[in-house]
């Protein structure tokens, strides 16, 4: 399949999350131009204004007719057909929509039937377009998945690679229904969704001149585009990272990253994004992309030094023995080898994710 150059049209889905708006920004960065697809009008102008902030800050200095992106709005992506137009008259597609964990929803279904569904939605329109066209131009389809696609936990290390599959969260949500953990029913969802995702393209790759690739990231991490109203506002995984690392909670359900886990800087899983798009190799590839793995501690050891600066005066948590590297604790690691080989991203460190998280945080006042 040929690579998908600049400048180009592309398809963005999840657009107004943590993680699409990202790679939004890094598209428009790479000469690209945007078709958005957003649940409201509303979503889109704001969306439009957090990322012309975005923009200027990065030095850009965009006004609002400046900004290559066009608003697509489809309240119901899980809809049979709803991407049928949208999907028309793009060079490629980078399908970020999924739902996150969420404790509020008792039937595991409500989480796992919309990103399956999503997930192929988007391969069913771009199948349907290749048939009604021949000159169809789509190149690439780039879906995000997830680690927790191919990774269960287990006593001791452990390395992870794109040919392992996370069997155990389905058995569990299989065996639980109701009472399932929430992050295991978002595992369960990652897997069959990804895996629905291979199905259809093996199925129908003979019929289409398009082809897929899929990234596989950790918890992600660092600053949002987004501008929340405040602390309890911030994106899934960041509020998962602040409410562990600078203001952890003392409800005893509540989620934290005592774990030892594989994370990933928000940017730089973007420019995977894109770079997963451009790259002619990474078509049919299945691609774990790792900052490397963290231990607790490490990050409260960052939070205080950076928050010297940001937050003087203010109190940040200290590492104790139960946050410490525990010998008898799971250890998830990923081998990023073809990662390295295709996409060669230079991850940011744990430190800058920190210093950059926190100076955003202090700038909007959280």
């Amino acid at each position: 399949m040929s690579p998908v150059t600049s400048p180009s049209t592309v398809l963005v889905t999840g657009g107004t999350g943590y993680l699409g708006a990202w790679v939004i920004a890094t598209l428009l960065a790479h000469g690209h131009t945007v078709k958005a697809v957003v649940r409201s009008a509303e979503k889109g102008a704001s969306l439009k204004s957090d990322l012309l902030k975005c923009i200027n800050e990065e030095g850009g200095k965009k006004d609002s007719d400046g900004i290559a992106v066009e608003f697509i709005v489809i309240p119901d992506i899980v809809k049979d057909g709803a991407f049928d137009e949208a999907i028309l008259g793009v060079d490629a597609v980078v399908h970020v929509a999924s739902p996150v964990p969420n404790p509020s929803l008792t039937d595991p279904q409500e989480t796992i039937q919309p990103a399956v569904n999503g997930t192929v939605g988007v391969l069913k329109s771009a199948l349907r377009a290749s048939q009604r066209d021949s000159s169809y131009k789509l190149k690439r389809i780039v879906i995000t998945s997830s680690v927790a696609a191919l990774w269960t936990p287990s006593p001791g290390a452990r390395t992870f690679s794109e040919e392992d599959w996370n069997t155990e969260y389905i058995s569990e949500v299989e065996k639980l229904g109701s009472k399932t953990d929430p992050m295991t029913v978002y595992g369960a969802s990652k897997v069959l969704a990804e895996r629905a995702t291979w199905e259809f393209y093996n199925a129908h790759k003979s019929e289409v001149q398009w082809d897929i690739s899929v990234i596989n990231p950790p918890l992600v991490f660092g600053p949002s585009i987004q501008t929340p109203k405040s602390a309890s506002d911030l994106p899934s995984t960041l509020k998962l990272w602040w409410d562990s690392v600078i203001e952890p909670s003392s409800k005893p359900e509540a989620m934290t990253l005592s774990i030892p886990n594989g994370w990933v800087d928000v940017r730089d899983i973007a420019e995977a994004h894109v770079r997963a798009m451009e790259t002619e190799e990474a078509g049919g590839e299945r691609i774990i992309a790792s900052a490397g793995t963290f231990f607790l501690n490490g990050w409260f050891d960052l939070a205080k030094k950076a928050g010297a600066e940001f937050y003087p005066g203010r109190t940040f948590p200290r590492g104790t023995a139960e946050t410490a590297k525990d010998e008898l604790a799971s250890e998830i690691y990923f081998n990023t080898a073809k990662e390295k080989r295709i996409l060669g991203i230079k991850y940011r460190t744990m430190e800058e994710t920190t210093r950059d998280t926190l100076r955003w945080a202090a700038e909007r006042k959280l």
